[in-house]
């Protein structure tokens, strides 16, 4: 699993330690460190070109549409996330 995000060095080091993400995630695509930015299409295919997956078995979550629209032109599927319960449901569809 891996992490596309839009924040400043200091708050993605923080969070990132604050909430024990690398235990969680494998990969930080984070705007500070790479100059890309959701929703422009290309942060979205660098994560797919630095973690080699197959795009279709992908999903990316976000809560905003506007960040899913470059994923899913991409082949990525995609859920926007009103809640936990929704979440939840949509990766059981999707064999989560």
């Amino acid at each position: 699993m891996g992490t596309i995000n839009n924040q400043s060095s200091d708050l993605n080091l923080y969070r990132v330690e604050k909430f024990g993400s690398r235990s969680i995630f494998k990969l930080f695509v984070s705007s500070c460190f790479v100059g890309l930015r959701k929703p422009e299409a290309d942060i979205y295919r660098m994560a797919l070109e630095m973690s080699q997956p197959i795009p279709q078995e992908c999903c990316f979550i976000d809560d905003r549409s506007l960040n899913l629209e470059a994923a899913k032109q991409l082949g990525v599927h995609t859920i926007e996330m009103d809640n936990a319960g929704q979440l939840r449901e949509d990766l059981k569809k999707l064999g989560v």
